[in-house]
């Protein structure tokens, strides 16, 4: 499995937003997954056998893989991660220990790298089954953090949400996966909290 096989999903945004562009559409369905917006909010990832679909779907996993309870762990290790850091792209500061269990669930992920004449270069997970697919992910990550649209990438501070969408704004500086729901909620209780005073 490799970065050029992949075909950026298109998955249904809150506030009528846009995916994220390219591969880094991939990552964001990923760390999305924890709620379906179809089926009650419930996570995608409920089991290691809906892990194992899921990145089949999105070309990460071959269909005839099987995953454990570990692996379904070190992948929410991985996914919470990745959201830590997605909060830090929207202002609060990462939490170091989640960080950590996010790079402690990577180690075992690997690429190779392959150049051509016409292309940029390619990037190939050196092993399968899961420690494949998270090394793509990371390698998607890694360029996005390198080519700078990582940072437009955020979680929503929202209570209870935590969405990650994509910041198309000029400057970078939307604040929440949909104003209508989270900003709105978020004034409403700024403004219910100064009555109080």
């Amino acid at each position: 499995m490799s970065t050029g096989s992949l075909t950026p999903p298109s998955e249904r945004q809150t506030g009528g937003r846009m995916p994220a562009p390219g591969q880094l559409a991939l990552v964001q369905a990923f760390v999305n997954s924890r709620w379906d917006l179809d089926c009650g909010y419930r996570d995608r990832f409920g089991d290691s056998g809906a892990l194992g679909r899921w990145l089949a779907e999105h070309q990460l996993l071959e269909r005839r893989a099987r995953l454990g309870p570990a692996d379904l762990r070190r992948a929410l290790s991985v996914r919470e991660g990745l959201r830590e850091l997605l909060f830090s792209n929207n202002g609060r500061p990462a939490d170091a220990g989640v960080v950590a269990q996010l790079n402690t669930a990577l180690r075992r992920a690997s690429v190779s790298v392959r150049l051509g004449d016409a292309e940029g270069p390619e990037f190939v997970a050196v092993t399968g089954g899961l420690d494949g697919s998270l090394a793509v992910i990371a390698v998607i990550v890694a360029a996005a953090q390198l080519d700078g649209s990582w940072a437009r990438l955020k979680a929503c501070p929202g209570r209870d949400c935590g969405w990650v969408f994509y910041d198309r704004s000029r400057n970078g500086s939307s604040g929440w996966c949909s104003m209508s729901v989270c900003g709105q909620r978020e004034k409403a209780r700024a403004y219910r909290a100064r009555r109080r005073k």
